[in-house]
């Protein structure tokens, strides 16, 4: 992966290296100022198309934003400032476009913090690759696909290496009964009462609701009450994971549930330990239901 990053890059310095032989910029009436390093002459994006690019963004020779390997994607016709906006839908697939402006109209886009001591005259410039145009609504299916795959092979390769017996359900949640409870189900509505962990795949303790596993792995917290967390079932504010595994445990059954990211926190990931598209084990005691 470091690989295609670095080579992905290399094709990106080699490109502007040579803009020596590009045509002149373009000034805008905004005093942006834009030129089209290279042009395939593909089709342009339309309304309800998506952009994913290569982009890194500098200030003299210092790069002070770049894209993952994976690309920034970007609706032009909603999630741009209009200026931008009217430059990037000049691009189609697999042209390489160049945008300059002020470091203080930079600022006024992104937020970056300026100092006092900043001259905000210096000029940034965009050096931007279109690796795809896509219509979004598409480009989110087949992204849904592929996660959904990497998902249950991460998954299955979990339960096979930990010698587990899974079930799965339609929605695509695993989940493993450990000890049977007493028979009585939760269902929508329900207040259930849980001892729980919630892990990554790797093991990586994300919370719990037991003191002595808190103090075990080092993250105990002094002002955090322990025992038992409680929730109403199907309630919009918990995971969609948790509402669709808990029916299948029974007062007393204890389990996992091996949530894929699509059912836990999305592609958004939730704080500094859940990044996007993360699978999470929850390995749960279900203590009451009410």
């Amino acid at each position: 992966m470091k690989r295609n990053i670095f080579m992905s890059w290399v094709a990106l310095i080699v490109l502007f290296s040579a803009c020596d032989q590009a045509p002149p910029y373009v000034v805008m009436e905004s005093g942006l100022q834009y030129r089209l390093v290279d042009d395939k002459g593909a089709d342009k994006p339309r309304m309800g198309d998506v952009i994913v690019m290569d982009m890194a963004h500098y200030l003299g020779d210092s790069v002070i934003y770049q894209t993952e390997e994976s690309g920034f994607i970007i609706n032009p016709n909603i999630g741009a400032p209009p200026e931008i906006r009217d430059l990037l839908n000049l691009a189609g697939e697999g042209d390489s476009l160049q945008i300059q402006m002020t470091l203080g109209k930079y600022a006024s886009f992104t937020g970056l913090p300026i100092s006092p001591l900043m001259d905000t005259t210096q000029l940034v410039t965009w050096n931007i690759r279109v690796k795809e145009i896509e219509n979004e609504s598409t480009l989110l299916e087949r992204n849904r696909k592929a996660q959904a795959k990497s998902d249950k092979e991460l998954i299955e390769a979990f339960v096979v290496n930990n010698n587990l017996e899974a079930q799965t359900t339609d929605e695509g949640l695993y989940y493993v009964i450990l000890q049977e409870g007493n028979s009585v189900f939760p269902k929508s509505g329900d207040e259930v009462f849980l001892e729980y962990s919630m892990s990554l795949l790797d093991g990586t303790l994300i919370d719990t609701s037991s003191e002595a596993l808190a103090r075990e792995s080092d993250m105990f917290n002094p002002n955090r009450v322990y025992g038992p967390r409680s929730f109403i079932l199907g309630d919009k504010e918990i995971l969609e994971g948790w509402t669709i595994g808990m029916p299948k445990f029974s007062k007393g059954a204890k389990g996992k549930l091996l949530i894929p990211s699509a059912l836990a926190y999305g592609p958004s990931g939730y704080g500094s330990q859940i990044g996007p598209n993360t699978i999470i084990v929850f390995e749960l005691e279900l203590v009451d239901i009410k």
